[in-house]
């Protein structure tokens, strides 16, 4: 019998049990670094703060409501067409707002204008897809209509409290 003399950095075992906690270690910094570029966007630090304007929107909707506004939105392509029921004394503009519910980045914002008695036209800058939330506006924010979309739609999707 033949006894194995080599000393211990040239065996396999050693290097073998060493790599996987230090295969541990870069895959916690991988991990670490992955959360830190993609952090995510709906969380909330202030909640009362948030509470409060919570309760600012809702008064906005009522608003809308005691206006008696009624409206839809007919989405072709990149042009938002925002129809009326009735003309009470509406502004040359109406705002509209994108929100997309899981990516920040792609919310976006444009102002339709006036076309017609009842419609307001706007050319959006992308043609969106998936779903996404529509909220409508006079220009000082006074009231607001809102909805939520399934992009491509075919039909017109009626504007809500």
């Amino acid at each position: 019998m033949q006894l194995d003399t080599k000393p211990w950095y040239k065996q396999l075992w050693p290097w073998i049990l060493i790599a996987i906690p230090v295969a541990t270690a870069l895959k916690a910094v991988h991990t670490i670094v992955v959360m830190q570029q993609h952090s995510p966007d709906l969380v909330v630090d202030d909640y009362y703060k948030a509470g409060r304007a919570i309760n600012m929107q809702l008064a906005k909707y009522r608003e809308a409501a005691l206006r008696n506004l009624d409206a839809s939105v007919l989405l072709a392509g990149n042009r938002a067409v925002v129809r009326f029921a009735e003309n009470s004394v509406l502004e040359g503009t109406v705002h509209l707002d994108f929100y997309h519910p899981t990516l920040a980045d792609r919310d976006f914002a444009i102002d339709a204008e006036r076309s017609g008695e009842l419609l307001y036209v706007a050319t959006l800058p992308l043609t969106p897809t998936g779903k996404w939330q529509l909220v409508v506006s006079d220009a000082s924010k006074e009231w607001k209509l809102r909805a939520t979309l399934q992009l491509p739609a075919n039909n017109e999707i009626k504007l809500g409290y």
